[in-house]
């Protein structure tokens, strides 16, 4: 179980939650910073902090979150999650992740994604997504991920789920993957505090 101290701040309070995340490693942050050219511009952002401008594609992501984690509810014991986790209460609070969705006693985690294309298998799912997804694992110590994916097609000028479910795989943990983000999670949190010093 995860203590209750390591839930820090929900995503509906968007400005606190976008706050406590530069203070720290993201999953989205260690799953980029991982390439060379990636690690570059997660500095930058954490140089320079600017929002991502809002567009269809991220707006259609939000609003399927919650259908597809309901899917998922009537098939596996997972719950909506909006919190950003952290790994600890001590050391490492600064390693940190929100998992769309977690599971009563948190041995398992949910991670929602729409896309343009079918990826059919684990195998064919962008690495940056696998990272993502082991780095949530390690943060909020679980053994399993539900990873689930909707296809979006575009009629007329609106977007809307391909299909009536989603699809969706489980994912365990890759601890060779686990260390290799830990090592760039490591060098991304020096660079930070150099940039803050």
């Amino acid at each position: 179980m995860i203590e209750q101290e390591r839930f820090l701040v929900p995503s509906s309070q968007r400005e606190k939650w976008l706050e406590v995340r530069q203070q720290g490693v993201t999953a989205t942050a260690v799953s980029k910073a991982v390439t060379p050219d990636g690690y570059r511009e997660v500095l930058e952002q954490l140089r320079k902090p600017t929002d991502i401008p809002d567009n269809d594609y991220m707006r259609f992501g939000r609003e399927q979150e919650g259908p597809i984690i309901e899917k998922l509810q009537s098939l596996v014991d997972i719950q909506p999650n909006d919190w950003l986790i952290s790994r600890d209460t001590g050391e490492k609070k600064w390693m940190m992740a929100t998992p769309d969705g977690l599971s009563s006693n948190h041995d398992v985690i949910a991670e929602v994604k729409t896309t343009g294309r079918d990826w059919e298998r684990w195998a064919k799912v962008p690495g940056n997504y696998h990272r993502q997804v082991q780095w949530q694992l390690f943060v909020t110590g679980a053994e399993v991920c539900i990873f689930a994916w909707m296809l979006r097609v575009k009629r007329g000028s609106v977007m809307e789920p391909a299909w009536p479910g989603p699809k969706f795989l489980e994912v365990t943990r890759d601890e060779v993957l686990i260390e290799r983000l830990q090592e760039t999670a490591h060098r991304l949190y020096a660079d930070l505090l150099a940039i803050r010093s």
